[in-house]
């Protein structure tokens, strides 16, 4: 997967956007959602695992930065401050759903044609949502925007507003938690 960095236009674009944004310009900020939008959902999902409650917060996730434009500081790039309102939002999101009793991922292996096998993916999938869902939010969050969607450690040490080695340092604890917790699983895993 592409970095996010790739699919953007050059910063000094950016802050034009923004600047029309913050005149009321609403194309300006129609072309941000454009941007935008693929990568958040994919974030959001990430750490939702559910297709209408991650389209429900990328939306929520726009509203809220366009109604907070003017606390961009100038400079700042949109993306990694967006990112960042973005995963604030998701882990609330995640607190109240989790209140709620979530369900568990939808089964893609339903499909199959072996049920054992698609009883076993299943259980896979439910074990390794349940295995990131229980890592603390700091490397959860790492491993959904490293590994998940594809950013980069200066990327995500950007959205998280934390030196890119601490990123580095968090997915490699996090990925060590992740194989512990699906030890039973290893056969399975690429």
């Amino acid at each position: 997967m592409s970095s996010q960095s790739e699919k953007t236009a050059s910063g000094s674009d950016e802050a034009a956007l923004v600047d029309r944004v913050r005149r009321g310009d609403t194309q300006a900020f129609e072309i941000l959602v454009d941007r935008y939008s693929d990568q958040a959902f994919g974030v959001a999902y990430g750490f939702l695992g559910h297709v209408q409650d991650a389209e429900d917060l990328v939306q929520d996730g726009f509203i809220r930065a366009l109604e907070q434009i003017d606390s961009l500081q100038p400079g700042s790039g949109f993306g990694a401050w967006f990112y960042r309102l973005l995963v604030n939002a998701a882990i609330n999101r995640r607190r109240y759903l989790a209140r709620r009793e979530m369900s568990d991922l939808p089964a893609d292996a339903a499909a199959a044609s072996d049920p054992a096998a698609a009883a076993e993916q299943s259980d896979l999938r439910r074990e390794l949502a349940r295995a990131l869902h229980s890592l603390p939010e700091e490397l959860e969050t790492v491993v959904v925007l490293h590994d998940l969607e594809g950013f980069t450690h200066p990327e995500v040490a950007r959205i998280l507003g934390m030196p890119e080695g601490t990123s580095r340092s968090h997915l490699h604890r996090a990925r060590r938690v992740l194989r512990e917790k699906l030890k039973e699983y290893e056969h399975h895993l690429p």
